[in-house]
Protein backbone atom coordinates (compact mmCIF):
# COMPACT_ATOMS: atom_id res chain seq x y z
CA UNK A 1 0.00 0.00 0.00
CA UNK A 2 1.28 3.48 -1.11
CA UNK A 3 0.78 6.03 1.65
CA UNK A 4 -1.28 8.99 0.99
CA UNK A 5 1.12 11.52 0.38
CA UNK A 6 2.39 9.76 -1.74
CA UNK A 7 -0.41 9.31 -3.86
CA UNK A 8 -1.23 13.19 -4.06
CA UNK A 9 2.66 13.17 -4.75
CA UNK A 10 2.01 11.68 -7.83
CA UNK A 11 -1.40 13.39 -9.11
CA UNK A 12 0.84 16.58 -8.70
CA UNK A 13 3.99 15.50 -10.30
CA UNK A 14 1.15 13.68 -13.30
CA UNK A 15 -1.32 16.95 -13.71
CA UNK A 16 2.29 18.60 -13.80
CA UNK A 17 3.50 17.23 -16.22
CA UNK A 18 0.18 17.34 -18.27
CA UNK A 19 0.44 21.09 -18.22
CA UNK A 20 4.35 20.70 -19.08
CA UNK A 21 3.45 18.96 -21.91
CA UNK A 22 0.48 20.60 -23.85
CA UNK A 23 2.52 23.56 -23.24
CA UNK A 24 5.49 21.88 -25.37
CA UNK A 25 3.34 21.25 -28.10
CA UNK A 26 0.92 24.43 -28.31
CA UNK A 27 3.54 26.52 -30.16
CA UNK A 28 3.03 24.32 -32.81
CA UNK A 29 -0.60 23.44 -32.73
CA UNK A 30 -1.61 25.76 -35.99
CA UNK A 31 -5.43 24.42 -35.92
CA UNK A 32 -7.31 26.54 -33.78
CA UNK A 33 -10.14 23.77 -32.71
CA UNK A 34 -6.80 21.54 -31.24
CA UNK A 35 -5.39 24.59 -29.99
CA UNK A 36 -9.07 25.23 -27.48
CA UNK A 37 -9.26 20.84 -27.19
CA UNK A 38 -5.72 21.15 -25.50
CA UNK A 39 -6.18 24.90 -23.63
CA UNK A 40 -9.36 22.69 -22.27
CA UNK A 41 -7.35 20.42 -20.92
CA UNK A 42 -4.48 22.23 -19.98
CA UNK A 43 -6.83 24.13 -17.29
CA UNK A 44 -7.96 20.58 -16.61
CA UNK A 45 -4.65 19.62 -14.91
CA UNK A 46 -4.12 23.07 -13.60
CA UNK A 47 -7.37 22.49 -11.59
CA UNK A 48 -6.46 19.10 -10.42
CA UNK A 49 -2.22 19.93 -9.74
CA UNK A 50 -4.05 22.80 -7.92
CA UNK A 51 -6.20 20.30 -5.81
CA UNK A 52 -3.32 18.00 -5.05
CA UNK A 53 -1.23 21.01 -3.94
CA UNK A 54 -3.96 22.35 -1.17
CA UNK A 55 -4.71 18.62 -0.18
CA UNK A 56 -0.48 18.23 0.74
CA UNK A 57 -0.60 21.67 2.62
CA UNK A 58 -3.42 20.60 4.76
CA UNK A 59 -1.03 17.36 5.59
CA UNK A 60 1.77 19.47 5.85
CA UNK A 61 3.90 17.94 3.08
CA UNK A 62 4.53 20.65 0.17
CA UNK A 63 4.57 19.40 -3.67
CA UNK A 64 7.26 19.37 -5.54
CA UNK A 65 6.88 19.40 -9.21
CA UNK A 66 8.33 17.36 -11.94
CA UNK A 67 11.99 17.80 -12.07
CA UNK A 68 13.18 20.64 -14.14
CA UNK A 69 15.49 18.63 -16.02
CA UNK A 70 12.88 16.56 -16.82
CA UNK A 71 10.60 18.89 -17.85
CA UNK A 72 13.77 20.59 -20.46
CA UNK A 73 13.71 16.60 -21.78
CA UNK A 74 9.83 16.73 -22.43
CA UNK A 75 10.31 20.30 -23.93
CA UNK A 76 13.29 19.18 -26.68
CA UNK A 77 11.94 15.96 -27.12
CA UNK A 78 8.36 17.25 -27.88
CA UNK A 79 10.04 20.16 -30.27
CA UNK A 80 12.76 17.47 -32.06
CA UNK A 81 9.23 15.59 -32.89
CA UNK A 82 7.61 18.74 -34.10
CA UNK A 83 10.40 19.84 -36.19
CA UNK A 84 9.31 17.01 -38.71
CA UNK A 85 5.95 16.95 -39.04
CA UNK A 86 3.65 19.45 -36.45
CA UNK A 87 0.19 18.57 -38.39
CA UNK A 88 -2.79 17.85 -35.88
CA UNK A 89 -2.40 14.41 -36.78
CA UNK A 90 1.15 13.86 -34.85
CA UNK A 91 0.37 16.73 -32.04
CA UNK A 92 -2.56 14.41 -31.55
CA UNK A 93 -0.92 11.46 -31.34
CA UNK A 94 1.77 12.44 -29.31
CA UNK A 95 -0.79 13.85 -26.52
CA UNK A 96 -2.91 10.59 -26.70
CA UNK A 97 0.64 8.82 -26.09
CA UNK A 98 1.53 10.82 -22.86
CA UNK A 99 -2.32 10.58 -21.78
CA UNK A 100 -1.98 6.58 -22.20
CA UNK A 101 1.07 6.56 -20.19
CA UNK A 102 -0.97 8.33 -17.42
CA UNK A 103 -3.85 6.47 -17.44
CA UNK A 104 -1.54 3.35 -16.98
CA UNK A 105 0.12 4.56 -13.73
CA UNK A 106 -2.73 6.07 -12.42
CA UNK A 107 -4.37 2.59 -12.82
CA UNK A 108 -1.38 0.95 -10.89
CA UNK A 109 -1.41 4.10 -8.12
CA UNK A 110 -5.02 3.03 -7.39
CA UNK A 111 -4.46 -0.30 -7.39
CA UNK A 112 -1.90 -0.04 -5.07
CA UNK A 113 -4.15 2.88 -2.79
CA UNK A 114 -6.42 1.29 -0.77
CA UNK A 115 -7.77 3.92 1.09
CA UNK A 116 -11.17 5.70 0.32
CA UNK A 117 -10.52 9.66 0.73
CA UNK A 118 -9.62 13.05 -1.17
CA UNK A 119 -6.56 11.42 -2.55
CA UNK A 120 -8.19 8.48 -3.92
CA UNK A 121 -10.96 10.58 -5.38
CA UNK A 122 -9.15 13.48 -6.94
CA UNK A 123 -6.78 10.39 -8.35
CA UNK A 124 -9.96 9.02 -10.20
CA UNK A 125 -10.30 12.22 -11.13
CA UNK A 126 -7.07 12.56 -12.57
CA UNK A 127 -7.75 9.28 -14.35
CA UNK A 128 -11.15 10.44 -15.80
CA UNK A 129 -8.90 13.52 -17.08
CA UNK A 130 -6.52 11.30 -19.25
CA UNK A 131 -9.50 9.21 -20.38
CA UNK A 132 -11.31 12.13 -21.51
CA UNK A 133 -8.41 13.51 -23.53
CA UNK A 134 -7.65 10.43 -25.11
CA UNK A 135 -11.19 10.58 -26.62
CA UNK A 136 -11.20 14.54 -27.28
CA UNK A 137 -8.36 13.93 -29.61
CA UNK A 138 -9.18 10.65 -31.21
CA UNK A 139 -10.46 13.32 -33.68
CA UNK A 140 -7.65 14.87 -35.01
CA UNK A 141 -6.06 11.69 -35.83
Amino acid sequence: MIPETELLQYVYKTADMGVVGIEAVLEFVKSDELRKVLRDQMSEYVCCRTQAEQLLAERSDGSSGVNPIAKMSAQAMATGKLLMDSSPSKIAEMTIQGNSMGVSKTLRHLHDYTQNDDARRLTEDLLRIEQANIEQLKVFL
